[in-house]
């Protein structure tokens, strides 16, 4: 009995130590599991368009520092500021001691990346750094192109689905238009995790669609950007533009039959929206993180879409956080360099 108790010390010892380095997120949730309680809260990171060059050192640190339970990199990884991808790997590793090698540092193609990018194939990145969250794959892909997960794997708050709209990988085109078997698999996800109850669903891409950015018009389509709106996900995360922007919360129903990138439409903004505060179930929020590690293209003022936008930022670098409860998601801008500042809310 008394050895019993000791262990049982000795593992409580070790969750208060993790609560000083880690933060009251990840510590509470050690606590829970320890108890064989379902973990009530969780945090994860995510950003897209990274490289290796001093801002993302900065925002590797950052991340290493969170109390991130796992990390969503959306696409654009390594530039080329590296040798070979697998040194993009080990920079990863090197930069996130703390996290250490096995922390979920989930990948995913973007067009740098993608058959005949610039920067390599995903699957080299995809060996690297491989999955750590039993992620299911979709139809004829894989891991890093198209998957998805739930977390917490018992008793899950959020199921994450990541996709590689207008993306070739091993000769496959990804597509999500009517009848194709990506959409089938992407609609399955969606409705299992509400047939099962899972409180959120976040979907994680590459290429966005509305943006107000300078360089880029709607790469990922209008198809999966209407989709989307339409099952009313919670969350759409992108890279691709090296901006911060964070969306209205859009919707589509009698008013907003369809959403057109670049002629603005107030139909389709939920109405009674507060800024900084969303209504859980009322649309879906769109958020693109594309300034991981890369700080080169503005914002255009003069673009239709910005007024689909709340919040946009050219000058911000890092990546944004989110604390997921059953009841309410709550994120924050982790910018570097006090390159740019936004929180946000959905509950």
């Amino acid at each position: 009995m008394r050895s019993r108790w000791l262990r049982l010390l000795a593992l409580l010892t070790c969750v208060l130590v993790t609560a000083a380095v880690a933060g009251p997120v990840q510590a509470q949730n050690k606590v829970e599991a320890a108890r064989g309680q379902p973990i009530r809260h969780f945090s994860f990171g995510a950003a897209g368009d990274h490289g290796a060059n001093p801002h993302t050192a900065a925002a590797l640190r950052r991340l290493d520092r969170s109390d991130a339970a796992f990390y969503l990199a959306l696409g654009d990884l390594d530039y080329d500021q590296t040798r070979t991808d697998r040194a993009w790997c080990r920079y990863v590793h090197e930069h996130l001691p703390r996290k250490g090698a096995r922390f979920p540092f989930e990948v995913l193609v973007g067009n740098h990346e993608q058959d005949g990018g610039p920067d390599g194939r995903i699957r080299h990145h995809a060996r690297c750094l491989p999955d750590r969250l039993s992620s299911t794959p979709g139809p004829g892909s894989g891991y890093g192109a198209e998957y998805a997960f739930s977390y917490p794997p018992r008793h899950p708050l959020a199921r994450v689905i990541m996709i590689a709209p207008n993306l070739t990988v091993n000769g496959e085109r990804h597509t999500y238009r009517a009848g194709s078997p990506h959409r089938r698999w992407l609609l399955r996800q969606i409705n299992q995790a509400r047939a099962d109850g899972v409180r959120w669903v976040v979907v994680g891409m590459h290429y966005p669609c509305l943006s107000a950015g300078a360089t880029h018009g709607c790469d990922a389509g209008p198809e999966i950007l209407n989709l989307l709106v339409r099952k009313r996900v919670d969350l759409v995360l992108t890279g691709h533009n090296h901006v911060y922007e964070r969306g209205k919360q859009l919707r589509r129903g009698a008013g907003c039959r369809w959403i057109r990138p670049g002629r603005f439409d107030r139909d389709c903004v939920v109405p009674g929206w507060r800024d900084g505060s969303y209504r859980k179930g009322a649309g879906t929020v769109f958020v693109t993180a594309g300034s991981f590690g890369r700080h080169e293209q503005g914002i255009d003022p003069h673009d239709p879409d910005r007024r689909y936008f709340a919040r946009v930022d050219g000058d911000a670098l890092g990546f944004v956080r989110y604390v997921v409860r059953p009841g309410r998601i709550d994120a924050r801008l982790l910018a570097t360099a006090d390159s740019g500042h936004d929180s946000f809310s959905i509950g």
